[in-house]
């Protein structure tokens, strides 16, 4: 090689240790920068919460604070006599619809267990009567379809 080559070889090698260098140092000062900025922000936040709080609890403290929730409170109490009222007055009326409400409920239940029983026999004991109706062949297979069908209908 030349001397010209290793020259150039060795300037091109000390440029590009040069430029490692400011990179390295570059990217040394912005990371410093980056770390003050987030420190600086931190501060600055715990500031503000320290004198949010400070507000917070002078505001709570201040009589204002406490004359608006009296207010409030005794909108709510006075709402709650109004429905009381409302209660008292109107609860004759649904005393008697809870009642009729029981019975009819009730004779729905009783209706029921009624239909259950034809005679005096149960449903079950009827069916038990039409099997054997049939399998003594007194009943064909569509009339004791039909009366099946009807017992359990009743149910």
């Amino acid at each position: 090689m030349s001397k010209e080559t290793k020259n150039t070889e060795e300037s091109l090698k000390k440029t590009i240790a040069e430029s490692k260098d400011r990179i390295l140092e570059d990217t040394i000062k912005k990371y410093d920068q980056t770390v003050t900025r987030g420190k600086k922000i931190g501060q600055d936040t715990m500031e503000k919460i320290e004198e949010t709080a400070k507000t917070g609890t002078e505001f709570i403290k201040s009589q204002h604070y406490w004359e608006s929730l009296k207010k409030s409170s005794q909108k709510i109490k006075e709402k709650g006599i109004e429905q009381e009222k409302k209660l008292k007055k109107q609860s004759p009326k649904l005393y008697r619809k809870i009642i009729n409400g029981f019975f009819y409920f009730f004779e729905i239940i009783v209706g029921r267990i009624k239909l259950g029983t034809q005679y005096g026999n149960s449903s079950l004991e009827l069916l038990e009567k039409l099997a054997r109706l049939k399998e003594l062949g007194i009943l064909t297979d569509e009339e004791f379809a039909k009366k099946k069908k009807k017992i359990l209908d009743r149910i």
